[in-house]
């Protein structure tokens, strides 16, 4: 049975499937490959067989294991690559450019450095770049991004206290809104929920489905109610998501108002 290895070229980067060739991999493992970006160190995370790849997935060839040398050169290129880093915020400032630079990536060949940015508009760094060419004597790409990728470079909390997603195992971003937000009955203040990155919180988006699936379940805020067990009518004045549970309001003045909590299967709705 044919085993194909899931490579990680970055933390939190894709997943990549690759053919181990005549070399035996457990996960933890180093291995050297060739990406768009040219030769690569990665980490093995996953094992699986042919029959277990997702459908379409192309699977290409490792060149190699990756040795303690070859770690050892990796860890030099992220030395060279800070240097140029440095160099590349001292250019920027002579050349008044309104850019700020994060990080500097060599590929394992050092054929190319890319290097990360933010910005509040378009750059044009044509110039700084044909400096950096020549100062690190190889390909240079520059790449604006955003502030959600940005806040992946650094270490950072949530409001949970863990770690930030984005760092620990997030792939790829989904666009979160205010209307997630208020499928799950969240109060919309923005500085509680947004993120380190000034964003929408990612987790929003995790009991996602839940949510939807039982609003599907649950009458609306203000909606006419009935108890099936004593025909009473009243109107909800909250619902509680998850559990799904309804308020209900009876009376029509203050005075004459009370409130009962009852499971959803308990009432219909929908009253004329």
């Amino acid at each position: 049975m044919e085993v194909v290895i899931g490579v990680r070229f970055r933390k939190t980067g894709k997943l990549v499937y690759m053919n181990p060739l005549k070399f035996g991999f457990r996960v933890g493992d180093t291995v050297i490959a060739e990406t768009d970006k040219g030769q690569e160190i990665g980490r093995v995370v996953k094992l699986l067989t042919n029959d277990e790849l997702p459908k379409d997935t192309e699977v290409q060839d490792i060149i190699r294991p990756a040795t303690k040398s070859d770690l050892q050169v990796q860890k030099d290129n992220e030395t060279a690559a800070l240097a140029v880093l440095v160099f590349a915020k001292k250019e920027a400032i002579k050349l008044k450019l309104n850019m700020k630079f994060l990080l500097a990536e060599y590929t394992f060949d050092k054929s190319k450095i890319t290097m990360f940015f933010t910005a509040e508009e378009r750059v044009d760094f044509r110039d700084l770049v044909r400096i950096l060419a020549s100062e690190a004597k190889t390909r240079i790409e520059l790449r604006q991004i955003g502030p959600r990728d940005e806040i992946k470079i650094y270490p950072n909390l949530g409001m949970c206290g863990r770690e930030v997603c984005c760092r620990t195992h997030l792939q790829d971003f989904k666009s979160v809104t205010i209307k997630d937000a208020k499928d799950q009955g969240l109060q919309i203040n923005m500085s509680k929920l947004s993120g380190a990155c000034g964003r929408l919180m990612c987790c929003i988006k995790y009991e996602e489905i839940e949510y939807k699936e039982n609003l599907k379940k649950l009458p609306k805020y203000g909606e006419t109610v009935k108890v099936i067990a004593t025909n009473d009518s009243g109107k909800v004045a909250n619902v509680d998501i998850l559990n799904l549970k309804v308020r209900v309001r009876f009376g029509d003045s203050r005075e004459t108002e009370k409130y009962e909590t009852y499971n959803a299967e308990e009432l219909t709705w929908n009253v004329k």
